[in-house]
């Protein structure tokens, strides 16, 4: 399934990175806002088309950010067409696909793929995870005043402004550096190739993080769910083993 999968994230990578250029050279992108500040582009819906056809034989159902309706199957391929919509809508170069095969409620395997710098980042359980074929691993680093963190400030859950606030803060004045990319997927491949220290995410969505959760444990580092929910549905703190307990007495959840 792995290679499966690497080999649709790359395809459809090389069609987001067409319709990127394309944007760049002046063409038009058709956008759609689905709820408040959240939307999608007709990129969006061609490149999630495009990874549902090639993944139609597996036999397996595909559940796509843009089409995804009801509950989540136990078993099924999470895809994320572009993490980090609106970064390809501005221009910016920092985004990616996101595919990840969850059996019976435990993800196997994943994929991120950055079209833009050429990028592949892969797991599979047990076996570890990879950066264009070589294996990599979280940092080492204990020290939060030479941490470089990665937060979420999302465009739901803004009745939870106050904490978010008081994260960054906390971040700001105990970290080296705090990043928010726009681009969670991104954000936690770079925790498990150790770029990031940890990264901090409240209110995502299964397909932004599925891959990233596994690359990050794969990679020796671990994921831990906040105020009590999953790190599967999109709240969580992921970080390397050694400064992970520093980070939670730093947020306090």
């Amino acid at each position: 399934m792995l290679n499966l999968i690497k080999d649709v994230a790359v395809r459809a990578g090389r069609i987001l990175h067409i319709r990127f250029l394309e944007l760049l050279n002046g063409g038009s992108l058709e956008v759609r806002e689905k709820a408040k500040s959240d939307f999608v582009t007709r990129v969006d819906v061609e490149v999630e088309a495009f990874i549902k056809d090639a993944l139609s034989d597996t036999g397996i159902p595909v559940v796509g950010e843009e089409s995804f309706e009801g509950r989540l199957p136990d078993t099924c391929l999470l895809v994320d067409p572009v993490d980090g919509t609106r970064n390809f809508m501005r221009g910016n170069p920092h985004f990616a696909v996101n595919i990840a095969f969850v059996n019976r409620g435990e993800v196997l395997c994943g994929v991120t793929y950055d079209p833009v710098k050429g990028e592949l980042f892969e797991a599979q359980r047990g076996r570890g995870t990879f950066l264009n074929g070589e294996r990599v691993r979280v940092s080492e680093n204990a020290e939060l005043s030479r941490a470089l963190i990665a937060i979420g400030l999302p465009y739901r859950g803004r009745e939870l402004v106050d904490v978010q606030v008081s994260l960054y803060r906390s971040i700001f004045l105990a970290a080296a550096a705090s990043r928010h990319t726009g681009s969670a997927a991104l954000d936690l491949a770079y925790v498990a190739c150790g770029r990031y220290d940890a990264a901090v995410y409240f209110y995502l969505s299964p397909w932004d993080v599925a891959p990233g959760i596994l690359m990050v444990e794969e990679a020796g580092g671990v994921v831990e769910g906040l105020l009590g929910k999953r790190p599967v549905d999109g709240w969580l703190l992921a970080s390397n083993s050694v400064i992970k307990e520093k980070i939670k007495t730093l947020l306090e959840v």
